[in-house]
């Protein structure tokens, strides 16, 4: 996993930025569909709400996600605010080949975390 690279402080009640975790089968068949289970950790501030002494948290959160099989890319979501801490996203894969999964997230303050997983097809 890359180390973050973002230029926000975390506040003291943040939990570990950019801790990532991708879940996929042991092994799949040839063709066949497997889902993709990945998580990070992230505050995802939406810059609406203050902390306890009255002064604005600042905006904060994954603003893309990009997921490549191989060295192909697969998927890209765009994200708001409006996403929960710690953020998890599931969806179907066709298992073609054995490669690797990798799952990019950048937050709107130059954050970028990566995290890869293996698929196996046999």
């Amino acid at each position: 996993m890359s180390h973050p690279t973002s230029t926000i402080v975390p506040r003291a009640d943040d939990p570990p930025v950019g801790e990532a975790k991708i879940v996929v089968p042991p092994s799949a068949e040839r063709d066949s569909i497997i889902y993709v289970k990945a998580l990070i950790s992230h505050p995802m501030h939406t810059g609406l709400f203050r902390d306890a002494a009255g002064n604005p948290i600042e905006a904060w959160f994954i603003r893309e996600v990009v997921v490549a099989y191989g060295d192909e890319q697969v998927a890209r979501f765009e994200w708001t605010s409006g996403i929960s801490r710690d953020p998890f996203v599931t969806f179907p894969l066709r298992a073609t080949r054995t490669a690797p999964i990798t799952i990019t997230w950048k937050d709107n303050h130059g954050g970028v975390f990566t995290q890869t997983a293996q698929v196996t097809v046999g």
